[in-house]
């Protein structure tokens, strides 16, 4: 068991739909009505995560991608919050090699489709302040930076979990070209206006068992298309969980040369 904190910061991108580009500014009671949700969560979320550990099935993969809470996608006062959890284990790695590949910041880009950049900006003991490019195709193209604080601790049993939570989100106009900008803090298209990763690493004897859940706040589906956009973003939501899971574990299997899983986790 390792002494060092060695946790992954993993985002995965919350429910970007087809949705048009109109703006939609973040209202305080949103954002308010969002922070105590995440609040509990986030609170709750050790408690939750070793009962999933201790319940669920072991398989080399991704197990498990679904809503976190109801459906994935709750209503809150001018917006909607996206909640998504995922199970995931992976064989013959140890807490050491996550860890390697948890904190390779600048390989980010090479393991997230959706990561163009990623940096530290400061770390003071367990805690990293890190700014991280998306870039979401779902219908249209946002491009977004994502300024995070990560807290890591290591729990009494020797699990370890790692608190992500969002400082500044920033829709970025123009990405690629010369006019490129970035719009002001809640005032843009909607599509991700808060955030949280939540996760806890379990070690056991023949792997590593890796629990998360992500939190997002966007802007409210447009009235007369949002039957049709609700369904598309849930499986996106559940979607995006599962694919930065899986990456996350190729990356760990390819740092540590392990084999690749015999068969995909049904």
């Amino acid at each position: 068991m390792i002494r060092r904190l060695t946790l992954v910061f993993g985002f995965a991108a919350v429910g970007l739909t087809a949705a048009p580009a109109a703006a939609a500014d973040l209202q305080p009671r949103t954002a308010q009505a969002y922070d105590k949700y995440a609040d509990e969560m986030t609170r709750d979320f050790v408690a939750r995560a070793m009962k999933n550990s201790t319940t669920a099935r072991r398989c080399d993969g991704v197990i498990i991608a679904r809503a976190g809470n109801g459906d994935g996608i709750l209503n809150v006062p001018d917006g909607l919050i996206h909640h998504w959890l995922g199970l995931a284990f992976v064989q013959g790695a140890s807490l050491k090699d996550v860890a390697q590949v948890a904190r390779d910041y600048s390989a980010y880009p090479k393991v997230y489709k959706s990561v163009v950049s990623s940096k530290v900006l400061s770390q003071q003991g367990d805690t990293y302040r890190v700014l991280i490019r998306l870039k979401e195709d779902a219908g249209l193209t946002a491009v977004l930076d994502v300024r995070s604080a990560v807290e890591y601790r290591t729990q009494r049993d020797g699990s370890i979990t790692a608190t992500s939570k969002s400082e500044e989100i920033r829709q970025v106009e123009n990405f690629g070209k010369r006019n490129e900008s970035l719009l002001p803090v809640g005032r843009d298209s909607g599509y991700l206006w808060r955030a949280h990763t939540l996760t806890h690493f379990v070690a056991e004897k023949d792997g590593v068992f890796i629990v998360m859940e992500t939190l997002g706040l966007s802007r409210q589906f447009p009235p007369l298309t949002g039957w049709i956009i609700e369904p598309i973003a849930r499986r996106i939501g559940r979607k995006s969980v599962e694919g930065s899971l899986d990456e996350f574990l190729t990356a760990i299997r390819r740092s540590a040369a392990l084999p690749a899983p015999k068969a995909a986790c049904a």
